[in-house]
């Protein structure tokens, strides 16, 4: 018989993933994605999808996710041609909150699973975030 009680279902993932899979994002702070990236045998080359270059970590490489007058279009097609030229790099977008988000005509999870390379969503607020798993390696 079923039950007629509705079921209880959490907003936020409640299992994070060790790893970023390629077509499957996870999310972190800042400080959570430095200090993951750390503790891997070898340290992927790293770049960050942002609004502004200042925003990028040391030694990570920056891609503009807005610019003046560059329609979605082009600023999709930029990422695109990163993505063909840094084959073993991984790439970080900024979610952060104050930051403005990157600026696409495919929709963002669409866009980022088709790029087929391990994603860092960085979020303000790890734990609390609903579209992507935490990345927690394990320990």
């Amino acid at each position: 018989m079923r039950k007629k009680e509705p079921l209880t279902v959490d907003t936020t993932w409640r299992y994070p993933l060790p790893m970023p899979m390629p077509g499957q994002p996870v999310c972190a702070t800042e400080l959570e994605a430095v200090s993951q990236l750390a503790q891997l045998p070898e340290a992927p080359r790293m770049f960050l999808w942002t609004d502004t270059e200042r925003k990028c970590p040391k030694d990570w490489g920056f891609i503009a996710s807005v610019r003046e007058g560059i329609p979605p279009q082009g600023i999709e097609a930029e990422l695109r041609a990163w993505s063909g030229q840094y084959r073993k790099a991984w790439l970080a977008v900024d979610l952060r909150d104050g930051v403005i988000p990157p600026s696409t005509v495919t929709p963002m999870e669409e866009l980022l699973s088709s790029l087929k390379r391990p994603i860092i969503i960085l979020v303000s607020r790890s734990p609390e975030h609903e579209d992507w798993p935490q990345w927690v390696l394990p320990e």
